[in-house]
Protein backbone atom coordinates (compact mmCIF):
# COMPACT_ATOMS: atom_id res chain seq x y z
CA UNK A 1 0.00 0.00 0.00
CA UNK A 2 1.32 3.45 -0.93
CA UNK A 3 0.45 6.65 0.88
CA UNK A 4 1.00 10.12 -0.54
CA UNK A 5 1.84 12.92 1.88
CA UNK A 6 0.51 16.33 0.86
CA UNK A 7 -0.34 19.75 2.25
CA UNK A 8 1.66 19.57 5.50
CA UNK A 9 3.12 22.65 7.23
CA UNK A 10 6.17 22.56 9.54
CA UNK A 11 6.17 25.96 11.24
CA UNK A 12 8.14 27.73 13.99
CA UNK A 13 10.43 24.81 14.87
CA UNK A 14 13.67 25.52 16.77
CA UNK A 15 15.92 22.88 18.25
CA UNK A 16 18.96 20.65 18.21
CA UNK A 17 19.14 17.48 16.16
CA UNK A 18 20.53 14.23 17.57
CA UNK A 19 22.03 13.49 14.15
CA UNK A 20 23.88 15.58 11.56
CA UNK A 21 20.95 15.16 9.16
CA UNK A 22 18.43 17.41 10.90
CA UNK A 23 15.83 17.49 8.10
CA UNK A 24 15.00 14.41 6.03
CA UNK A 25 12.16 14.59 3.53
CA UNK A 26 12.37 11.16 1.89
CA UNK A 27 9.22 10.48 -0.09
CA UNK A 28 8.12 7.76 -2.49
CA UNK A 29 9.17 8.00 -6.17
CA UNK A 30 5.72 6.69 -7.18
CA UNK A 31 3.84 9.07 -4.90
CA UNK A 32 6.08 12.09 -4.18
CA UNK A 33 5.27 14.44 -1.32
CA UNK A 34 3.46 17.55 -2.53
CA UNK A 35 2.51 20.89 -1.02
CA UNK A 36 4.93 20.60 1.90
CA UNK A 37 5.73 23.93 3.59
CA UNK A 38 8.59 24.74 5.94
CA UNK A 39 8.32 28.11 7.67
CA UNK A 40 10.70 29.52 10.27
CA UNK A 41 12.61 26.29 10.97
CA UNK A 42 16.01 26.48 12.69
CA UNK A 43 17.81 23.27 13.61
CA UNK A 44 21.41 22.78 14.68
CA UNK A 45 23.65 19.80 15.38
CA UNK A 46 25.79 20.51 18.43
CA UNK A 47 28.62 22.86 17.49
CA UNK A 48 28.50 21.70 13.87
CA UNK A 49 26.35 22.72 10.95
CA UNK A 50 23.33 20.49 10.43
CA UNK A 51 22.41 19.08 7.01
CA UNK A 52 19.19 18.36 5.16
CA UNK A 53 18.05 15.71 2.68
CA UNK A 54 15.23 15.99 0.20
CA UNK A 55 14.13 13.12 -2.05
CA UNK A 56 10.97 13.00 -4.17
CA UNK A 57 9.39 16.07 -2.57
CA UNK A 58 7.71 18.50 -4.96
CA UNK A 59 5.95 21.82 -4.53
CA UNK A 60 7.75 22.88 -1.37
CA UNK A 61 7.19 26.26 0.23
CA UNK A 62 10.29 27.30 2.13
CA UNK A 63 10.66 30.41 4.31
CA UNK A 64 13.63 30.90 6.65
CA UNK A 65 14.87 27.31 6.97
CA UNK A 66 18.17 26.28 8.55
CA UNK A 67 19.80 24.06 7.46
CA UNK A 68 18.89 25.06 3.90
CA UNK A 69 16.74 22.53 2.08
CA UNK A 70 17.68 21.85 -1.54
CA UNK A 71 15.09 19.89 -3.50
Amino acid sequence: MNVQISNVVYKNIVGTSATKEAINLACSASFPCQGIQLQNVSLSYGNNEAQSLCKNAKGLGITSVKPPLVC
